[in-house]
């Protein structure tokens, strides 16, 4: 295969056709820091046309797989003036671009959720093709009860989700382990120990072998082109919530642990 780019965030593995990608920000509980994010969207764009890679494992290092948007960093663009719509803009879209191009991979994607799958963590888990989950891992779309919205992440958890069980976890925000998420149709497969998780990894890889490369990449290119984003209006949503008066009690209830004032 080709030589994988460098990454500051992220641990690369490639081993028999499948390449991990391993979020490595464990003190952070691998929030999506900008580096990391170039780190996904970097690596998962230099093997789009490789077809010996034949899928591709998302994973997080440290117990978590990922807890969202990086709230340090939104904090400061909120509070960054004049500056902070178009500052949190730029930072959407690059949540949207990075979600993109797993979505348009040629490649299966998978995501193997252990821990923490919150906000945007909960979106990429959405935006893989098959999604492997811990029983006791943790799934919420926090960003309404901060007073954001997950604008960029919308149309992948309601793909996966459908529209009335999308609907209700994207505007309450409510918190549910795997195994209602196994339950409720969101995960493929559930594990409740490593040896299990284990045992499902190398099933699906199984199973992913069994079909041709080609026709996995041309038939998720036509999923693909039937399922339009707008970013750049996700982004435009999501940064109107920032600079608002409520995402700036959301940061500050957040981080002064505490309940904001319209809860």
């Amino acid at each position: 295969m080709r030589e994988l780019p460098k990454t500051k965030n992220c641990i690369l593995e490639f081993d028999n056709g499948w390449l991990t990608i391993w979020f490595n920000r464990p003190e952070k509980k691998n929030a999506l820091s900008d580096v990391l994010l170039d780190d996904i969207k970097d690596t998962v764009k230099s093997v789009h046309d490789d077809r010996s890679v034949r899928g591709i494992l998302f994973r997080g290092r440290g117990g978590s797989f990922c807890s969202g948007a990086d709230l340090d960093g939104i904090k400061k663009i909120a509070s960054s003036g004049e500056n902070a719509r178009d500052l949190a803009i730029d930072m959407s879209k690059k949540v949207g671009s990075t979600l993109e191009t797993i979505n348009k991979a040629p490649q299966i994607t998978v995501s193997v959720v252990e821990g923490a799958s919150m906000a945007g963590g909960f979106g990429f888990a959405c935006a893989t093709d098959i999604l492997i989950t811990k029983d006791d891992a943790r799934y919420a779309l926090t960003e309404t009860k901060i007073g954001l919205t997950p604008a960029q992440i919308v149309p992948y958890v309601l793909n996966r989700l459908g529209f009335a069980q999308a609907r209700r976890l994207l505007l309450l925000g409510s918190s549910f382990d795997g195994q209602e998420a196994f339950n409720m149709g969101m995960a493929d497969h559930i594990a409740q120990n490593d040896d299990g998780l284990n045992n499902l990894i190398d099933k699906v890889k199984s199973d992913v072998r069994k079909c041709a490369p080609n026709a996995i990449a041309i038939t998720k290119r036509i999923i693909s082109e039937n399922h339009v984003i707008d970013a750049q209006k996700a982004a435009e949503f999501f940064a109107d919530c920032v600079i608002h008066e409520e995402g700036r009690e959301g940061f500050a209830s957040f981080f002064e642990k505490r309940k904001p004032s319209w809860s």
